[in-house]
């Protein structure tokens, strides 16, 4: 398992568009030495989450890694991708139920429906929570 100081290093990194050295990164991950800062750009190869080029400067990739495949990551921003479904079902539900005003049956099923989806949702928030430590 990718240790969560390292994500959180590569989702810094990530979002760089140009390959960068030692010291670039340094300044961006807000480290005072250049050897852990080395170190840390040697643990990102290992994990296949960077590479280095022939000129000695690094690139980080843009591709998830396996452990954030479920994950949507903006910026350093990440959000499992099943609330954005729960958000949409349970809006569009929402709205079909004020506008159509069904039978407590409808809404009965509607609540069976979404309730896994909330769920799971509030489950990985918490897990993502607990990952990072935010």
């Amino acid at each position: 398992m990718v240790e969560r100081e390292l994500i959180e290093y590569y989702l810094r990194l990530r979002s760089l568009d140009k390959p960068f050295g030692v010291r670039e990164a340094q300044r961006i991950l807000g480290l005072n030495s250049p050897g852990k800062t080395q170190r840390i750009l040697n643990k990102l190869i290992k994990y296949d989450l960077a590479r280095r080029l022939e000129t000695g400067d690094y690139v980080v990739y843009k591709e998830l890694p396996f452990e954030l495949a479920n994950y949507l990551v903006y910026s350093t921003l990440v959000l499992p991708r099943i609330t954005v479904y729960t958000i949409y079902s349970t809006v569009l539900a929402i709205v079909y139920l004020l506008l159509t005003r069904p039978s407590i049956d409808i809404v009965l099923f509607a609540v069976l429906v979404i309730a896994p989806l909330l769920i799971e949702s509030i489950y990985q928030l918490l897990r993502i929570k607990r990952y990072f430590g935010r």
